[in-house]
């Protein structure tokens, strides 16, 4: 149970600590709160606005036609996908197509507010330019019809600094070996002044973002972001647009290559079907033969149809072999035309598609990467493959249709025989309007096949379309402002703080009593508070009440129960520098012994920087340092002061050897002298650390008090004190912290033992 309470009073305590650190290092961290938060401020001020505009897009995933012909199946758009249309979006070919609408090129800027505002469509000029491209261009309007142009230290080419400042007329055409423009008024300026930089190149300074809706949409959103929130609602809008009409222009490209085809093969066909049909036509002329027989009949409709399927199936066999020729050379993939195949080539129809779509994603890749980066290696080594399999595929077609051209062969040559035991007459014209009739089911079928593509061509569609178009950005997506502040606001608590600890970490200052904790064999015998500097010259005797004086009072009482004594009692006060206060421990302490009817007297034996004299206004022609010497007697140097029971010796004039005379053999013959007189002596001692002396006069003092000052002296000088406590001949050996701050201030810990009994009475006595 008692561990619990000290360890929750040692937390209150950390706590209590890290508070009084904050407290102490307020300012400081003010300041950097102050700064960070100023700094972060300006940041997001002149940080331009960043608009983002939208459009949504339906990418259309069409399956494969379902008719039973190839021309259908060819015509399907395949199965797409969403990764690969992304990039497709994002590629530089689609951005090229939006900017042939949008002009990223002539940037207009003015300042408004301080700040740098990009113009777009409202600039109220227009720059037209054929050299002078990257100039930073300053224009100021002078009137209606002028204004004035300045460039300011441009580099050339070479490498050669030059300026240009000029008053022209607007519609003017200006020509130099720097740049060729002229300017047009559009409307009258606004501002006083504005500059503009023309880019050679049309090019958007920022990406594009394509996400999808959700995960299993088909939706794609298309995000544009930009510093002109119109801007930004056009390019994205732009891009949109660009997307649907490059996925027509692809079709149409493809229903274009189909469409050549069969022109090609049915301008073969219509020749042949001419000949065909004047051979038959002067045959029956010439032979009279009208008719066939049914034998003959049946025979040449059977070799009709064959020769018809042997056709299709030689179309097949050249588109076939364009295919195979293609794929071997690794030319225009993308572009592969697979009409006239039949639909046992519906296999290698998805192959190719799958082909032409790796061809696609590994060309967006391209533009970014090098052919070394592991994607474009994988897309490099699935390319080949694909490549291989349609080869040997077609090899399969191919050899498929060998054997089905050698069973039609076969057939027809049967047929042939059967035909020939026909007469001759019969035969022939049986065979001319076999040839006839062949030739005009081909004919009909490329008729049928052309106008099918045509349509297909004049009617294609995008099945992809814009479900919402981009609209005018509400406002800023960045910078936030506000959390740009906060997180400055943030950063400088965060800094302040941690430099607080930084500095009290590496501060080696005595600030309390905790500081003392290491030297468990001296003694503590209080704590003085801060004295105000003022004109103020004893604090006990002005202000006997104050908490000054009570620290005075404990002072006093804790040095009685110290000392056993029954003469008068000898204090030597000491510190290790100058500075910590022991010549004002000396006054006040002699004057609150005073008070309590003890004759006292203070003796100022720090002849060095004498001191004591000042602080009651005294003369110091003699003193401890010409008693010392011989050339004055006791009573001469000792001085009355105004206050009662206190008397002073000062330390006269500077010495040029104070250590001799401390140490000689009259120091110990005058404090045996004040004894029969006074009730307690107090020897103002020059700083242990500095001199020896101070030593010399602990061995005739019957308590030592050691003054720290608290935020002044250093922890290194508790090794003096420990140094000290080991010499038996110092005596009552003991520690009193000087100049503590208020616990506001981060150093009080109350103001001594006994503090707030009252010892107002014992003043009196």
């Amino acid at each position: 149970m008692n561990t619990t309470r000290e360890h929750i009073d040692e937390s209150d305590l950390d706590i209590k600590a890290i508070f009084r650190i904050i407290y102490r290092f307020k300012y400081m961290i003010l300041f950097f709160i102050i700064l960070s938060t100023a700094g972060s401020s300006y940041y997001a001020y002149f940080k331009p606005n960043i608009y983002q505009a939208s459009v949504t897009v339906e990418v259309g995933f069409g399956q494969r036609g379902g008719g039973n012909d190839m021309l259908s199946m060819a015509m399907s758009p395949g199965i797409m996908n969403l990764g690969t249309e992304k990039e497709i979006i994002k590629s530089r070919l689609i951005t090229q197509k939006a900017l042939e609408n949008i002009d990223f090129s002539h940037r207009y800027y003015t300042t408004r507010k301080f700040k740098e505002v990009e113009l777009y469509k409202d600039s109220p000029f227009e720059v037209g330019m054929l050299k002078g491209y990257g100039i930073s261009f300053n224009l100021f309007p002078v009137d209606e019809k002028q204004y004035r142009l300045v460039v300011e230290q441009a580099e050339d080419n070479d490498g050669n600094i030059w300026s240009y400042d000029e008053i022209l007329f607007y519609d003017q055409e200006i020509i130099t070996d720097y740049f060729h423009l002229n300017v047009s008024k559009k409307e009258n300026p606004k501002d006083s002044s504005y500059h503009f930089i023309i880019a050679e190149k049309n090019s958007i300074p920022g990406g594009v973002l394509v996400n999808q809706v959700s995960r299993s949409s088909t939706i794609l959103r298309i995000s544009y972001s930009d510093n002109v929130p119109l801007r930004a609602q056009e390019f994205a809008n732009a891009l949109a647009k660009a997307y649907i009409e490059q996925n027509i222009e692809k079709k149409t490209k493809e229903a274009t290559l189909k469409l050549t085809f069969v022109e090609e093969q049915l301008k073969h066909i219509t020749e042949n079907l001419k000949g065909s049909a004047i051979k038959l036509e002067e045959f029956k002329k010439s032979s009279n033969t009208i008719n066939l027989s049914t034998k003959a009949e049946n025979i040449i409709r059977k070799m009709s149809d064959y020769e018809s399927k042997f056709a299709e199936i030689a179309i097949e066999e050249e588109m076939i072999g364009r295919l195979f020729e293609q794929i071997q050379s690794g030319k225009k993939l993308q572009t592969l035309n697979v009409v006239g195949l039949s639909t046992d080539a519906s296999t290698l129809l998805v192959m190719i598609k799958k082909l032409q779509d790796t061809i696609l994603k590994k060309k967006l890749l391209r533009e970014d990467y090098t052919e070394m980066y592991p994607d474009v290696r994988k897309l490099t080594k699935a390319i080949s493959e694909l490549k291989s399999l349609i080869i040997a595929t077609i090899q399969n077609l191919k050899k498929s249709i060998k054997e089905k051209k050698d069973i039609l062969s076969k057939s027809m040559i049967k047929l042939q025989k059967e035909l020939n035991t026909v007469p001759a007459d019969e035969r022939m014209f049986g065979q001319l309007q076999r040839k006839f009739a062949v030739n005009e089911k081909i004919y009909s079928y490329l008729l049928e096949k052309r106008s099918e593509t045509a349509i297909i061509k004049a009617s294609t569609v995008s099945k992809n379309r814009i479900i919402d178009e981009a609209i005018y950005p509400a406002g800023p997506i960045a910078p936030k402002r506000n959390i740009i502040v906060l997180i400055g606001f943030i950063l400088g608590l965060i800094l302040g703080i941690a430099l607080a600890f930084l500095r009290e970490v590496l501060d080696d200052r005595i600030k309390g009593e905790e500081d003392i904790g290491g030297i468990s064999d001296v003694a503590m015998l209080g704590l003085i508070p801060n004295i105000k500097k003022d004109h103020e010259k004893i604090k006990v005797f002005v202000s006997p009440k104050s908490a000054v004086a009570e620290s005075f009072r404990n002072l006093r009482t804790n040095l009685q129960f110290m000392s056993s004594y029954k003469r008068a009692h000898t204090i030597a006060v000491t510190s290790t520098v100058g500075g910590e206060g022991k010549t004002t421990v000396c006054i006040n302490l002699g004057a609150i012994m005073s008070m309590a009817d003890k004759k006292t007297v203070i003796l100022n034996l720090d002849m060095r920087k004498p001191t004591l004299h000042l602080k009651f206004g005294l003369s110091n022609t003699k003193g401890m340092s010409t008693l010392l010497s011989g050339r004055t007697n006791l009573s001469d140097v000792i001085q009355h002061t105004e206050y009662e029971n206190l008397d002073i010796i000062t330390s006269g004039p500077v010495p040029p050897n104070p250590s001799e005379l401390i140490q000689g053999v009259l120091m110990e013959k005058v404090i045996e002298k004040l004894k029969e007189v006074y009730d307690v002596i107090i020897l103002d001692t020059p700083p242990v650390g500095l001199v020896t002396d101070a030593r010399t006069l602990m061995h005739h003092a019957d308590t030592t008090v050691y003054v720290l000052r608290a935020g002044y002296s250093k922890k290194g000088f508790l090794r003096s004190i420990k140094e000290l406590s080991v010499q038996k001949e110092i005596k009552g050996l003991s520690i009193l912290i000087n100049d503590v701050k208020s616990g506001k201030d981060g150093y009080g810990y109350g103001y001594g033992y006994g503090y707030g009994y009252g010892y107002y009475e014992e003043d009196k006595k």
